[in-house]
């Protein structure tokens, strides 16, 4: 027969069990030489709302309007797609 009663709940916290945080600071790899260094990090990783064009905007805008009327964080790939043939775009 299984018993049906609750331990009581502990008081304050339990001791850790982790090594103090100054023992478990990661220690640096050595660093390899990739070649990569050279190679200028972007300064941003969008560009400023005043350099997209009117067009982007206009895309931005409609997915915007799709997630509000939908109630969806994110549309599907084929719900992009039918939001880009709303906006006019016809394949030849």
């Amino acid at each position: 027969m299984v018993s049906a009663t609750k331990k009581p709940p502990k008081a304050g916290r339990q001791k850790s069990r982790r090594a103090p945080a100054k023992s478990r600071a990661k220690k640096s790899a050595p660093r390899v030489d990739d070649g990569l260094d050279d190679i200028a990090s972007p300064e941003r990783s969008a560009p400023a709302l005043a350099e997209v064009d009117a067009e982007v905007l206009e895309f931005i805008e409609a997915v915007d309007r799709f997630k509000k009327q939908h109630g969806r964080p994110f549309p599907s790939w084929s719900e992009v797609l039918l939001i880009v043939r709303q906006l006019g775009y016809r394949r030849d």
